[in-house]
């Protein structure tokens, strides 16, 4: 049945809106105020404006994903950065550790809707997501040291910001905190066991399937459903 009211999706997104209406370099800043600015703050973070300006508009063009091979991805980023005029270095060095930032804000608060509406992380479906997304996080903060800096209470000190970034649309958060925090606990020490016992399950799986990618990928996610490997180590 035909809508009464005819209507065109751009995807804009409400985020959109608010970081165009205020022109910060990138949506992140406005969509998570708060707890960006908790994190820059306690990592002694500095966010170069100017470089970010610049790398806006050709960011689109970096995919790595779809990039076959470390020297493709170096030729991209040498790519966007001649177009900026910049040199690949300083591109990089201004780049990546805020992308990694972002993914913290972005996945943080998926972590704390979905828990909050009733989801737990898990090995399987929808609670495998959540894990895994969880255990990223975990991961991108102990490779740069954040996790020294901040260590557990600190992470969830981030999930207190993002209440406040959000209260304007969904108002208070239920009182689960204490219930929260502990599935965050738990989980961070299963990673950590986790964490070794997959880099030792897996470089034996490639031992005995002597490489076949199809194979130890078929047994890798066996591995993940089942028991909960951590690959996220040998990324």
């Amino acid at each position: 049945e035909e809508l009464d009211i005819k209507i065109i999706d751009t995807g804009a997104g409400l985020e959109r809106v608010a970081w165009i209406y205020n022109g910060s370099p990138t949506s992140y800043q406005d969509t998570f105020l708060n707890a960006y600015n908790y994190l820059t703050e306690k990592l002694d973070m500095k966010v170069q404006d100017e470089i970010w300006e610049k790398f806006g508009p050709y960011s689109c063009t970096l995919n790595i994903d779809e990039l076959a091979n470390e020297k493709e991805i170096e030729q991209a980023w040498k790519e966007v950065s001649d177009k900026m005029g910049c040199d690949v270095k300083t591109t990089m060095a201004a780049i990546k550790p805020v992308q990694d930032l972002y993914i913290i804000l972005d996945h943080t608060r998926t972590i704390l809707i979905t828990i909050m509406d009733g989801a737990l992380p898990s090995n399987v479906g929808g609670g495998g997501n959540i894990r895994n997304i969880l255990r990223r996080c975990f991961l991108i903060m102990t490779k740069h040291g954040w996790w020294d800096k901040i260590g557990m209470d600190g992470f969830l000190e981030i999930f207190e910001y993002h209440k406040k970034d959000m209260e304007g649309v969904f108002g208070s958060f239920p009182g689960k905190q204490e219930y929260f925090n502990n599935i965050m606990k738990v989980e961070y020490d299963r990673w950590k066991y986790s964490d070794e016992s997959s880099v030792v399950k897996v470089k034996k799986l490639l031992k005995d399937k002597k490489n076949k990618f199809d194979m130890v990928y078929k047994q890798g996610l066996s591995l993940v459903s089942s028991c909960g490997t951590n690959l996220l180590p040998l990324e």
